[in-house]
């Protein structure tokens, strides 16, 4: 994915530069195209506040061209906000579900994994954070869903360290998968705050060690 800021796209846009004509591609790779762009700008405009119009100006095409793959500002927003679940949700998550290590190293290694994505692929992190602070209207009830999934997917892999006996008996395993998600939160916020990468990794193994890890 291409990763000029908006900024960087409107330096180019202005002055007596000419309109380059949109390169052509088949309607699949146009509609992937405009979903990358529309990830970039939603995370630096606000999932609120980007438009149709921005979407547009970053790919490079009419604005006609936006709203024939994505016909309302609603459709929009939940197609940005799939991709965001899907890149969470799938990448991190359930793709360590049958990983041949112990439970917890898995944990260790998701939440591991997760803090070096922020660095590279911030507008993704960017838009769950303010995606996770909208408690009302559809977008809200998108998060409850891919919040009870991932606290699901998580739940079984604690029960799965049970019997590895890799994380404490004592940890209910929806609590358990609960502070896990909630560290997902605090790791991205401590990135976002200023923390070194060595930093975040101590937390994350301090975590595991001592919160999870069977006494």
């Amino acid at each position: 994915m291409a990763k000029e800021t908006l900024g960087e796209l409107n330096s180019v846009n202005s002055g007596d530069v000419k309109r380059v004509r949109a390169v052509r591609m088949s309607p699949e790779r146009r509609r992937v195209q405009l979903l990358e762009c529309a990830i970039l700008v939603f995370a630096e405009k606000g999932i609120l506040n980007a438009t149709h119009a921005d979407v547009a100006k970053f790919a490079g095409v009419a604005n006609p061209t936006v709203f024939h793959y994505f016909p309302t500002i609603e459709k929009l927003q939940e197609e940005v906000i799939r991709e965001v679940r899907r890149f969470l949700l799938d990448g991190f998550v359930l793709s360590r579900a049958h990983i041949n290590a112990s439970a917890s190293d898995r944990i260790e290694d998701m939440l591991s994994s997760f803090a070096q994505s922020i660095s590279s692929n911030p507008e993704y992190i960017t838009i769950w954070l303010e995606w996770s602070g909208l408690t009302r209207g559809f977008l809200w009830e998108m998060y409850l869903e891919f919040y009870r999934d991932t606290v699901k997917a998580l739940r079984s892999l604690i029960l799965e360290g049970r019997k590895d006996n890799s994380i404490s008996e004592r940890i209910d395993a929806s609590d358990g998968a609960r502070v896990v998600l909630s560290m997902a939160h605090a790791v991205a916020h401590m990135h976002f705050s200023g923390s070194s990468a060595k930093t975040m990794k101590k937390t994350i193994h301090s975590l595991v060690s001592i919160y999870i890890a069977p006494e």
